[in-house]
Parts: C-alpha cells; structure tokens; sequence
C-alpha cells in the first residue's frame, strides 16, 4: 500500500506544477462601442485565448480596475441620471466570472476615461477627460461605491491649440506607499500632487509639476514598486519621462525619452498605454498611428541604474489599428495588443531574456473596440 501511495505521491509532484502552468487566466475587455464588458480565459501555455463573452452590460465601458482583493471590479461608465456627466460602475466578481452590478455613481463631471483603485482597495480615483476634473469615491466594505465627496476641478491651459485648451485630467495613480494620488492632466502639461487619506477617500492639493517641454500631455503614469522613480508617458510628444520621488510626495524631473524609432516623425502618431512588465526589467508603451499608415507600435525599454534610466531595447509594429491598450500576461511570457479601430486582439509572445516582442501567435476578432485589458490573477 505504501508502495502504491509512493507512487501517487510521486506523479502528483510531477503533474502538478503541469496543471498550474496550463491554467487559464481570467481577463475582462473595457470596450468603447459594445454593449459592456467581456470576459475570456487566457492559456499562458498555449498563448490561446478563449472566445470572449459579454460579462456586463454597461453603457461606454471604457476603463476598468480591478480591485485588490480581486473580489471586485470597477468601471466608466456615463451618469444614470444624467447622460452628459461621467459615471463609475462597481461589480462583484461571481464565481463563474460574471460580474454582478453593486451600484453606480457619478464621477462629477464630464467625460470619465480612466478608474483606478487605491493600494489597499479602500478608494477610487475617477478622472474626467471632457471637464479635466477627479473625484476619489469611497468603496465600502461590500464592495460597493459610496458618492464622492472629494472632488478637484483643475484650471489652466497649455501650447497645443486644440488639445490643450483647457484642462484634461486623463488618468489618477496612488503611489507605492498610498499616501498621495497623481492625476496626468493632458490639458495643462502638468502632474497634479494630492495627499490621500484612502479611509476617508479624500484628496487634498498638495502641488503639481510642469512635464518640460511643450504640448507634451501627460496620460498615463507607472510607479517602480520601490517608490523611487514614476514614468509619465505623454501622449502627444510621445515620450516617457523619468521623476525622482523626493519628499512630501514631490517629484523631480530626470529625463525624457522618445517611444519613436531614431528620426522617426511624429506626424499624426500619438502615445497611449504604458505597462511595467511583471519581471520588473522592462517598460513598454504603444504608438497610435491616427493616419491609417501602418506605424501603430509598442516601444520596449529596460530599467538601468535602479529604473533611473532608459535603454530602448526596440520599437516592433504591431498588426493592429490603434493600440490604445495592452498588457502582459501574468507570467510575463505573452502581451495581448487591443486594436481600438481594428476590432481585434493580438497576441504576441514577449522573450523575457532580451526584451523582444516575437512574431504573431495570434489575431483574435473583437468587436466593440477593446480599450482596457486587466488580467484577474
């Protein structure tokens, strides 16, 4: 019998670490012209992703975060009771990956683009595009999302006479340590500071900073978990800049380095999503080409000098149109590339040795515009 058990024992041990490395992982599919959200399941073996269903009907989905306990997921959305203000949507992660709506409350303002939560998952950021505002909400212990009472208009205007006209807040970040919040504002240039009491889900003005240079439009921002450096990536000079993080949550300018190819022209390109990969070795951000010419791109760089600085490793096309958002899978081993214009996903192998994008695995249909990719792992 002991015999018997041993070898048991044994093949379990062989099989499994198999079984774990075939799961398939859940990820859910903000959209910009779909009936909501979607769901599929990603085999980090394979590379293959499962047919995609429709998890929640949601009008204008945009962005979504998920929270930390992974219990819970949050979303844009429009105002209920008033179409022309923003709104942000809570769901319940079911057991069998539908998600079931909890509430919805407005975002106070016009244009909600971008959800985030805190790093303990007791707040929401929600940034407004249309009317360059955020508001924090608070989430309760169900999960649900009370009304804000914290809520910041910005002022002010910068060099780009369409774009910049007016404020823009386009995305809000806590930092590592969960003490401030960062909002990207595309419309004045600048990087608005909030000190953050996440029990309370109050923002209080705690400075900003200018990105140098002109019309540049800060979008999207990532933090190294050390706390030391965050990276803006600023959508219309399509560039990644380098801050210090000094003290009371202010940040000083280091560097900043083109997404494009060496004497490559902007023209009508623009940047949208930055993404650390899981590894923590390399960053990436992709390139919109808005003129239809094939030059839509993610740019590969890999940390130096603690993350101080930036090597591009590559800037590979990619086979869709728009890639307003992507990410890498959990293993680090895949990066899924949604093309906004393209309805479609592709699915591109990353080698994590040298910081390389591989050719295709595949091009998946997705129709509705994939905007937001989020991996529940």
């Amino acid at each position: 019998m002991k015999k018997h058990l041993s070898i048991l024992s044994v093949a379990f041990a062989v099989l499994f670490p198999m079984i774990l490395s075939a799961r398939e992982i859940p990820v859910y599919f903000g959209t910009s012209q779909s009936k909501g959200i979607y769901r599929a399941l990603f085999n980090s073996d394979s590379g293959k992703l499962s047919e995609s269903r429709l998890v929640a009907e949601l009008e204008r989905p945009g962005f979504i975060a998920i929270h930390p306990n992974r219990k819970y997921l949050y979303s844009t959305t429009v105002d209920g009771s008033d179409p022309q203000m923003g709104g942000v949507a809570a769901f319940e992660i079911q057991i069998d990956g539908g998600l079931k709506l909890l509430n919805q409350q407005s975002s106070q303002g016009r244009g909600a683009c971008h959800v985030s939560v805190d790093q303990i998952g007791k707040c929401v950021l929600v940034s407004n595009y249309g009317s360059g505002s955020v508001a924090a909400l608070e989430i309760k212990s169900d999960g649900s999302l009370a009304p804000s009472r914290s809520f910041h208009q910005h002022e002010g205007s910068a060099d780009h006479p369409k774009r910049q006209a007016g404020p823009h807040a386009h995305s809000a970040y806590t930092s590592p340590d969960n003490n401030y919040a960062y909002v990207c504002d595309l419309g004045t240039d600048e990087v608005v500071i909030y000190a953050l009491d996440n029990v309370k889900a109050e923002l209080t003005p705690s400075g900003s900073v200018n990105i140098p240079g002109a019309a540049m439009g800060p979008r999207h921002m990532k933090w190294l978990h050390d706390n030391r450096y965050a990276y803006i990536l600023n959508e219309l000079d399509l560039s990644i800049s380098i801050y210090k993080a000094v003290d009371n949550g202010q940040l000083e300018f280091i560097k900043s380095y083109s997404t494009l190819s060496e004497g490559a022209d902007k023209g009508s390109m623009s940047a949208a999503e930055i993404r650390i990969h899981p590894g923590g070795r390399y960053i990436c951000s992709s390139n919109r080409d808005l003129a239809e010419e094939g030059r839509d791109s993610i740019a590969v760089f890999k940390f130096h000098d603690g993350g101080a600085t930036l090597e591009q490793v590559e800037v590979q096309t990619v086979p869709v149109s728009i890639p307003r958002n992507f990410n890498f899978d959990p293993s680090g081993d895949w990066m899924l590339v949604g093309g906004q214009r393209s309805n479609d996903i592709a699915i591109l192998p990353f080698d994590q040795r040298v910081g390389h994008l591989r050719t295709i695995k595949e091009k998946v249909s997705f129709d509705g515009g994939p905007i937001c990719i989020q991996f529940l792992d």
